[in-house]
């Protein structure tokens, strides 16, 4: 049993032995009847907690047909995993991880109330990643959080560098270039900074005395340029190194 549900209870608890005291007081001259009274609250009581289990189980199918019936009407198109279909405990009665069977890594919570319908969150089962493969995690968040109604972007991994906690990825984000920063510790990571290109185009991100390039193979220039914090303009030749990250230490 979780906590709010011990609370509840012994809030119940608690009106009924308010509710006793009351009866005791008005009936305290036919005991009989205060008797009686009080082992009809003390019994529902018990019999409401006994069956406090079925009726999780029960309220939890009925919200799983609805959940169903919506995905159904919603989505007809697309076929998705529900769980838990029955009851488990350490899930809250008529919320459920809902995924498409083509993303099995990323999903959303759906919630049941009054035949009421809600995304009320998202959800990851990635385990923590490699510092080689944290940029999946752009997947969850790109652009924005992840819903039944969001087109996931493909995203891939084309080049990496890694220098400490600092962390570089060169991706193809539906098929543009871009570059993805992530810092990278023993207490977690963090994404500092995303840019993306054109199509056929280039990135360059300038972070933490480097300056970061990655062309598209089928980018047409042989140099790339960008305007630097410092106002200074910086020019790399990429003929040789398109569809590469390369880094640049600034001086």
């Amino acid at each position: 049993m979780s906590p709010s549900e011990l609370i509840y209870f012994f809030i119940i608890g608690v009106a009924v032995v308010i509710a006793i005291t009351i009866l005791w007081f008005i009936f305290r001259k036919k005991r009989r009847v205060a008797i009686v009274l009080t082992s009809i609250l003390v019994l529902g009581f018990i019999g409401y907690v006994l069956y406090f289990p079925t009726l999780k189980t029960n309220k939890h199918s009925e919200a799983y047909e609805i959940v169903s019936d919506y995905l159904d009407k919603n989505y007809p198109n697309r076929v998705f995993t529900v769980a838990p279909e029955h009851y488990e405990a350490g899930f809250t009665v008529g919320n459920f991880d809902v995924n498409d069977i083509e993303t099995p890594t990323i999903g959303v919570t759906l919630q049941v109330d009054k035949d009421e319908v809600t995304e009320i969150g998202t959800w990851s089962n990635l385990e923590h990643q490699t510092q080689q493969e944290i940029w999946r995690e752009l997947q969850s968040y790109y652009k924005s959080p992840y819903s039944l109604n969001k087109d996931l972007a493909e995203i891939t991994k084309i080049d990496e560098w890694i220098d400490g906690e600092l962390t570089a990825f060169a991706l193809a984000i539906d098929d543009k270039p871009a570059i993805a920063l992530f810092n990278y510790s023993r207490a977690g990571y963090s994404l500092l900074e995303l840019q993306e290109g054109e199509r056929e185009g280039y990135v360059i991100i300038e972070k933490e005395g480097y300056v970061f390039i990655y062309a598209d193979e089928r980018y047409q220039g042989k140099t790339v340029s960008a305007n630097l914090v410092n106002s200074k303009e910086f020019t790399f030749n990429v003929e040789q190194q398109k569809g590469q990250l390369i880094i640049e230490k600034q001086k």
